[in-house]
């Protein structure tokens, strides 16, 4: 059974330990840097249940790179969100061989409905047959509840990083064991063994320009902002 704990799990079987350099919590990013990598995740709105004080605010930049990955097993959704950007620091690293082609396009010649959790902008001109699950749907758009309809009859799913740090990536990978399923956002972790729990692709950010990323993440950019200083890369099974 994929959970929460198996990815997590998974994630932190590899991780590659090294001394901080720096942490930044945006109110929509957070990054964590090292000499090797820079990993971003999504930051979780204030006012989630269980958000709270960081217990080692001040002295983030004192642990090592794997003791701040271990912030993904915490309740406290923003240690979360260190975590997943401490993980990412450690797989999507500088130098890292991935491809520069859109991850998306691996699943656009597929027959069938293609369901996505999370908007993505532009991904329409990518996909067809598409359906789309928000948390605050629009028009033409489905709500959270539709995921355990639409998922298991959808014949590709993308899910969005982000359901890493939010706690609802293991039951959505779960619904759609024996569907394609690609990992996109840049949260995504370029870690090749989520290929073995069945995830086919893998899209994220390589952090190109560190000092002007950590500047667009401490003001609040969201991501087109953070667009200019990084480039867009897929790991694929």
């Amino acid at each position: 059974m994929i959970t929460n704990k198996l990815i997590f799990d998974t994630l932190l079987s590899d991780i590659q330990d090294h001394e901080i350099l720096r942490v930044v919590i945006g109110i929509n990013w957070t990054l964590v840097e090292t000499t090797t990598g820079c990993g971003l995740a999504h930051t979780p709105r204030r006012d989630e249940p269980g958000c709270k004080p960081i217990s080692h605010a001040g002295k983030l930049a004192d642990l090592r790179l794997k003791q701040a990955a271990e912030f993904v097993l915490s309740k406290n959704p923003i240690e979360v969100a260190i975590g997943m950007a401490a993980i990412n620091a450690s797989y999507n690293r500088y130098d890292i061989k991935a491809d520069n082609k859109n991850g998306l396009d691996a699943f656009a010649n597929i027959e069938g409905p293609i369901t996505v959790i999370g908007r993505f902008p532009g991904i329409a001109d990518h996909i067809k047959n598409l359906r789309v699950i928000e948390k605050e749907p629009r028009e033409g758009e489905y709500g959270e509840k539709d995921a355990e309809k639409l998922l298991p009859e959808s014949a590709g799913v993308i899910v969005t990083s982000s359901a890493l740090v939010n706690g609802s990536a293991g039951k959505l990978l779960e619904l759609v064991k024996d569907t394609r399923v690609g990992l996109v956002g840049p949260s995504t972790p370029f870690a090749p063994k989520l290929f073995e729990i069945g995830i086919e692709f893998l899209a994220g950010t390589i952090v190109t320009d560190v000092e002007g990323m950590a500047i667009a993440v401490g003001e609040g950019g969201g991501v087109k902002m953070l667009k200019p200083y990084g480039v867009f890369k897929t790991l694929v099974r």
